[in-house]
């Protein structure tokens, strides 16, 4: 049974190899497939590069790009100031509406002042009522 106990263990272990093996396995089989892919993409590139170099000499390339990095410099160029436009606009309505905030704040403070004004004085008012309702008890 000892015997049999030790090669239960050895049976699992090896099991447990292939197992891993087999994930590995996989996983390098996934590989190889993206590489075969990423292989046909270059492949299709380089067929493309090379007929377009055939039908185009250097100067007409090189022409070609310049143009290109012009007109992407244009775009940058207009992004920019786009940007710089939109980031004056976000500035202008940030300090609108801090000073709107103060002025609500303000307003907020005055009719806080207000309330507790007039709390004090429905105090007054409550107490002269109760001495008036004192003398008219006394007449």
């Amino acid at each position: 049974s000892k015997s049999s106990e030790e090669i239960k263990q050895q049976n699992s272990e090896l099991s447990e190899k292939v197992h891993s093996l087999v994930s590995q396995n996989s996983a390098m089989k996934l590989d190889m497939e993206d590489l075969h892919k990423k292989l046909e993409m270059a492949e299709l590139m380089l067929q493309q590069f090379s007929n377009q170099a055939g039908s185009l000499d250097a100067n007409q390339q090189l022409q070609m790009a310049l143009e290109e990095k012009m007109s992407l410099e244009t775009q940058v160029a207009q992004l920019s100031e786009s940007l710089h436009q939109l980031q004056a606009e976000r500035d202008q309505y940030v300090e609108k509406l801090k000073e709107e905030g103060s002025i609500w704040q303000q307003r907020v403070q005055q009719l806080s002042e207000q309330v507790h004004t007039m709390a004090e004085e429905k105090e007054k008012h409550m107490a002269q009522i109760q001495e008036l309702e004192t003398n008219i008890t006394e007449l």
